[in-house]
């Protein structure tokens, strides 16, 4: 056992799954703020109740099932400014 604090145990980098996991519960407090079950999600969005279930669960979906969830419950915007072209620098426009 080490008798030091590393800076890697106070800035601990998150790994793919556990931001997965983490963008998973995020999306699930949007659906409950929504108002909709998973069952009702899956109705309204086109994925299935399984898949909805697994995200949730996992964090692992398809980014066309993530996009379909995301418009079904109204954040859809939030995708499209995360995906959004970056400004355009001078460098850009010199070609």
């Amino acid at each position: 056992m080490k008798n030091y604090l590393e800076l890697s145990d106070i800035f601990h980098e998150k790994s793919m799954e556990e931001r997965m996991v983490d963008l998973a519960s995020r999306f699930k407090v949007y659906r409950k703020k929504a108002k909709l079950t998973q069952l009702e999600l899956a109705d309204r969005s086109g994925v299935s109740y399984g898949s909805i279930k697994r995200f949730e669960r996992t964090g692992r979906i398809s980014l066309e099932s993530l996009w379909q969830l995301a418009s079904a419950i109204g954040c859809d915007d939030q995708l499209d400014r995360i995906f959004s072209a970056p400004p355009l620098t001078a460098d850009d426009l010199r070609g």
